[in-house]
């Protein structure tokens, strides 16, 4: 457990900071306090955590009415607390402890609300630490509040990276060193298996991360992440629109900021080049900045953003449209020892900052629009995304980490939207999971991400058409399905699958290894000639439909009019359909 930075354990009433006899008053071992179960799963030397936990987050019930009993001792819950605080700061010397207070007039065995309130305080730690491991203690607490906590555990509420112990009963330990065990069994996979996939749903996180991915293309992917994370050199990322270009880019300044020992919080250092299309010089002056008086409109000097991304990344989205004179400032920014001026300025600015520059555009298309030099700098290390219909074997897991997102943001934008929590409304999804990553495996997702993002909130908004509790049923997930395909259709019909040429809309050479993959395997083959033809067939006739005549149409593809005439009259003697193949056109 050496990689345990955080740890999370209810407070115990009865035991914590040390142990209390029926009375209430300590229990003492040889005039010494014996500790409870907190003090010894993070000091007991014997403990799978002892003295590696950096931060400990503490639940902890405050009773809205006060408290009476038998005892001779009558601490309130809140007592407990602050003796504990006390105790750790005295034994445990720079260990950050958080409460996470319950306000209830609940009981500590009311099941349900302690759900309610566990569930939600182990999503707060994981967003507050989405990379730590986490080491849960499960003895504290009543026997309903250890229950709910396992029972959440096994329910990936707290993500992966969790390991959960049990502390063994003095009279049951077999040794000194005996002291906790470690709860490996899965309660809710024993108690909801099905016959087909539980051994798979039981290991796999509800969220779908880039290091667990499955197909190889993603595998890929997630092996240059981590290879080019700490690397001081620029990064082009390339991929279609929706395949998590900006994703990658934040993984990669996380990587490269934890590599350097600086914090990975506060990322503002990010423009789109596109925003800067009709104004070339408003995209150098947010570069480089600008000195009072360089232009009309620079009344005052202006920090660029390069200059203060000093020892940070500087992330610059769809590349494709920086203009030339840009590409060339930046370009003597990325040189050994390079550096830049503000606009109009003559002071040297040393360059500090990390380059990742992203494009939705093919690398031949990025050597027509950008200088050679350019992008020989920034093409050093890249990464090509692939899109979704490229990585069957990930959509499942990503469609189910795109419906836990789109809850939570949902709870997060309004939070009276819907009256079950954000794992109620996960689990309504659940028995539609097989049919909906079936039918998106067969589809063509040009918006990739998006795509999966856009079917989530639409089934949630439909679902919470009637009420505030959701409810989806079969025939809503049929027609939002439709609904997809026919929007899928449309857009493939109009062509617009967002290449900047034609040649960008053919398929790409990893789709073209499944086309001969499945040949290979039916025992067929793919006719080359056939397939040549038949995008040239379609060319023309576009050509033809656009122009009006065969003399511009000609000019439109790029061939003589006698040619393009000889080939529309093969197209029409080979029996070109009667809807695409004029029967009459006009000859040059």
């Amino acid at each position: 457990m050496t990689a345990t930075t955080i740890a999370v354990s209810w407070v115990s009433f009865n035991s914590d900071p040390y142990e209390r006899a029926k009375d209430g008053s300590y229990v003492e071992r040889d005039g010494v306090k014996a500790p409870g179960p907190t003090l010894e799963f993070l000091l007991n030397p014997s403990s799978p955590v002892a003295n590696r936990v950096k931060k400990l987050y503490l639940l902890a019930r405050k009773p809205l009415e006060s408290q009476s009993g038998g005892r001779r001792v009558h601490p309130r819950e809140m007592d407990v607390v602050q003796e504990l605080i006390a105790a750790l700061a005295a034994h445990a010397a720079g260990l950050e402890v958080e409460l996470l207070w319950w306000d209830t007039d609940a009981t500590p065995i009311d099941h349900r609300e302690i759900f309610l309130f566990t569930a939600n305080s182990l999503a707060a730690v994981r967003r507050a630490n989405p990379r730590a491991h986490l080491a849960v203690n499960l003895s504290p607490g009543t026997p309903a509040m250890q229950t709910v906590m396992l029972l959440a555990l096994q329910a990936r509420l707290a993500g992966d990276q969790v390991r959960a112990f049990q502390g063994i009963p003095r009279d049951k330990r077999r040794s000194a060193d005996d002291v906790f065990r470690e709860v490996t069994c899965n309660l809710l996979a024993e108690l909801a298996a099905t016959q087909t996939d539980s051994e798979v749903e039981t290991e796999r996180s509800a969220m779908w991360t880039l290091e667990r991915s499955r197909s190889p293309r993603m595998r890929e992917v997630a092996t240059l992440v981590e290879r080019f994370g700490s690397a001081p050199f620029p990064v082009l990322i390339i991929g279609a629109r929706g395949t998590g270009k900006t994703a990658i880019a934040r993984r990669l300044r996380t990587a490269f900021r934890e590599w350097t020992l600086k914090p990975t919080t506060g990322w503002d250092f990010h423009l789109n080049c596109a925003e800067f299309r009709g104004d070339a010089s408003m995209l150098r002056s947010e570069l480089f900045g600008h000195v009072k008086g360089s232009s009309n409109l620079a009344t005052r000097d202006k920090v660029g953003l390069l200059e203060r991304a000093a020892d940070d990344c500087v992330f610059l989205d769809e590349v494709h449209w920086m203009d030339p004179q840009a590409q060339g400032l930046l370009l003597l920014a990325l040189q050994r020892s390079g550096g830049f001026r503000r606009i109009g300025g003559d002071a040297a600015i040393p360059a500090r900052f990390r380059l990742l520059v992203a494009s939705n555009q093919s690398r031949t298309v990025l050597r027509e629009r950008l200088t050679p030099d350019f992008l020989d700098r920034i093409a050093d290390l890249v990464i090509e995304l692939p899109e979704l219909r490229e990585c069957h074997e990930d959509l499942a897991d990503i469609w189910r980490s795109g419906v836990r997102q789109a809850c939570e943001e949902l709870k997060l934008r309004d939070p009276n939207r819907a009256l079950p929590g954000v794992n109620v409304m996960v689990a309504e999804f659940q028995p539609h999971q097989v049919r909906i990553a079936r039918a998106l495996s067969n589809m063509r997702l040009p918006g990739n991400f998006r795509d999966l993002e856009r079917l989530a909130r639409r089934l949630l908004v439909a679902g919470l058409a009637h009420g505030r509790h959701l409810s989806l049923k079969d025939d809503l997930v049929r027609l939002e399905l439709d609904l997809l395909r026919r929007e899928e259709q449309v857009e493939a019909e109009r062509g617009s699958g967002g290449g900047a040429s034609v040649t960008d809309e053919l398929p790409t050479v990893a789709r073209c290894e499944d086309f001969m993959r499945e040949a290979r395997d039916a025992g067929t083959a793919i006719s080359v000639v056939a397939a040549v033809n038949e995008w040239e067939r379609r060319l023309l006739i576009a050509a033809h439909a656009i122009a009006g005549s065969g003399t511009k149409a000609a000019g439109l593809v790029g061939l003589s009019p006698r040619t393009f005439n000889a080939k529309m009259e093969t197209w029409t003697r080979s029996g070109g359909r009667a809807d695409e193949v004029p029967r009459r056109h006009k000859k040059a």
